[in-house]
């Protein structure tokens, strides 16, 4: 039986949970590698039951799609939900000179994406003319997820060089 309406926040981690357990290839991989039923980890992926995972379950399944699309996916709904942007994974390499020009191209890459989406919203040709809609309005914020993570991730590599890390290998 469904619980009652769950919050707008609610629906959001469920069907991140959704997204995750999806990432790792199921219900039943999920269920192995967390101990919990297949039946507990499916209300926990449903908009309609308040069921959620324990903290241990978000960190063993967020740790075994790592590397999948939208990862870390229950950690990047949860920051939003308490009023946070989005998880920036650590990068692998810190200081080499070769990460410092990848980062700063990501950066330039991912600013350049998202001047498009929002100058294409905005364009009287667009769907809603120089109005902004809520689907172009959703593509604009994915792409300024990707330059923040950009972003991060520089500032992570000129942090670890500037507390004594080297700048090249």
């Amino acid at each position: 039986m469904a619980d009652a309406r769950l919050t707008a926040d609610e629906q959001v981690l469920a069907a991140a949970t959704k997204r995750a357990v999806q990432a790792l290839g199921g219900l039943d991989i999920a269920s192995r590698e967390t101990g919990l039923s297949d039946t507990q980890l499916s209300r926990c992926c449903s908009p309609n039951h308040r069921d959620s995972l324990t903290l241990r379950a978000v960190a063993t399944i967020e740790s075994l799609t790592h590397g999948a699309d939208g990862h870390p996916h229950i950690l990047h709904a949860l920051a939003r939900v308490v009023g946070g942007v989005i998880v920036v994974p650590v990068p692998e390499f810190f200081g080499d000179g070769a990460g410092l020009v990848q980062s700063t191209l990501d950066i330039a890459t991912e600013l350049g994406g998202l001047s498009c989406s929002i100058s294409d919203a905005m364009h009287e040709s667009s769907a809603a003319g120089s109005e902004v809609t809520p689907g172009e309005a959703a593509v604009a914020r994915e792409r300024l997820d990707a330059l923040d993570r950009a972003s991060a991730r520089l500032r992570l590599r000129l942090n670890h060089i500037a507390e004594g890390g080297k700048s090249t290998e």
